[in-house]
């Protein structure tokens, strides 16, 4: 008689992984998305819980760009919300936009914070949070808590979604995990690139131009390919806003090439910035931008090349999330809102403590806790050109985040060139050597 022995658990299964795809998706989806319906309503001035009616003004502003798209006027001369805000972005994004201004204004809100937490969820996934109900925790901690992600919720902002874009283009996803010796699924050394890495990037570029940095990164790390792929990407949708929109096109290069915005003050203190630092200290405006452009621009060149050796060196989440807050420094316009990257460096410094000193790995938090707490909106004046009037003090908290945040880029870029100088010549030594030619005698 043969007896039938059922086959044990396994016990280096990993839970979540066994459980159904969709249960873990709403495991992990829906606290957020339920606590940023309810949250909406409070995050931006002029919002109400019930009736429910938030005040997502920057949504707003695409909406209404679309109906004058659709309408044969031009994009750049909307003016939504009472804010009396304008378009900004280049007009393929408006081409984009356009499935929101063709559903009621109720569904296309509920849609687009489903949209945005989802977007959280996936980021921390692909930055190795852990999965099921810790990480749809820490989905709704992160959503109220980091001001950056809090208020591109509460905006109706497109923030959030184009860094899932470059996330999920740059950073390996569950499926690009191996199986190591134990059994158990481990995540792989460097990043796997899933097969049309760049097209993504190209994409948010073309929405908004600050992504581009990324696609340095890339070329840096010598993913030409990749960097390529970005590239056209970018041109074609580029090209085909402006054959649909040739007028709008010229219009937003003539006021790109002129630094016309569009927006606030440069001088504004939500503009976290170098050239927001720079103006701020000065008041003559125009005169000062050029040199706040340099600054941001040297700064994010030396985190872009520190991010390609992290990114060479198997820490991508790290490299990608650098990069990201770097695009924020080089801007010449960063309200803090766009600021949301600074998830991605938080968990790549905590997904890889072992090997980054204590000093860097901490300074790099400091770095993300100041800019979660969002302290120059939370107690400072604003607006009417008060930053120009700011005491010794006020100027010390309006512009302690980007001149912190370059220092922890420079303390990145010292350990870079500590550890990686030491490599390179070590192998130019034994390139040399296997080069040098052998003589008998």
């Amino acid at each position: 008689m043969t007896t039938t022995v059922a086959p044990a658990v396994r016990p280096d299964v990993d839970r979540p992984a066994a459980m159904r795809a969709w249960q873990l998706a709403a495991i992990e989806f829906l606290p957020c998305f339920l606590v940023s319906l309810l949250l909406v309503g409070f995050i931006i001035e002029d919002g109400t819980l019930w009736p429910w009616d938030p005040a997502m003004v920057d949504l707003d502003v695409y909406r209404a760009a679309v109906v004058d798209l659709l309408a044969g006027r031009s994009v750049y001369d909307t003016v939504a919300t009472t804010h009396y805000l304008k378009f900004i972005y280049p007009p393929i994004a408006a081409i984009l936009f356009v499935p929101l201004a063709l559903i009621p204004v109720w569904l296309m809100r509920v849609v687009w914070i489903a949209a945005t937490t989802w977007a959280i969820v996936v980021v921390l996934r692909r930055c190795r949070a852990p999965r099921g109900v810790v990480l749809g925790l820490v989905a709704v901690l992160v959503a109220i808590a980091v001001e950056p992600l809090r208020t591109t919720l509460g905006y109706g902002q497109v923030n959030t979604l184009l860094m899932v874009l470059v996330v999920v283009d740059l950073l390996p996803g569950l499926r690009a995990l191996v199986a190591g010796e134990s059994g158990q699924s481990e995540a792989p050394a460097g990043p796997r690139p899933w097969r049309w890495q760049g097209v993504l990037i190209g994409v948010a570029a073309a929405i908004k131009l600050t992504p581009l940095l990324f696609v340095v990164l890339l070329a840096c790390a010598g993913r030409w390919a990749a960097a390529l792929r970005a590239v056209a990407v970018f041109a074609g949708l580029t090209l085909l806003g402006w054959i649909i929109m040739p007028g709008s096109t010229a219009r937003f290069v003539d006021d790109l090439r002129h630094g016309e915005f569009n927006t606030g003050s440069v001088a504004y203190v939500g503009n976290q910035s170098w050239d927001g630092v720079i103006t701020r200290l000065h008041t003559d405006e125009d005169q000062w931008l050029l040199l706040g452009l340099v600054i941001g621009v040297v700064v994010a060149g030396i985190a872009t090349i520190a991010a390609a050796w992290l990114w060479r060196s198997g820490d991508p989440i790290t490299a990608v999330g650098l990069t990201g807050l770097a695009t924020c420094l080089a801007s010449p316009l960063s309200w803090t809102h766009h600021h949301v990257w600074a998830i991605v460096l938080l968990l790549g410094l905590l997904t890889e403590a072992s090997w980054w000193p204590r000093l860097i790995r901490w300074a790099g938090i400091a770095w993300v806790g100041w800019i979660a707490l969002c302290l120059p909106l939370a107690i400072l004046p604003y607006g009417g050109g008060v930053e120009w009037t700011y005491t010794r003090g006020q100027s010390i908290v309006a512009n302690a985040g980007p001149v912190f945040g370059s220092v922890v880029i420079l303390l990145i870029a010292g350990l870079v060139v500590r550890l990686a100088v030491p490599a390179a010549l070590a192998w130019a030594r034994e390139r040399s050597l296997r080069r040098r030619p052998s003589h008998a005698w």
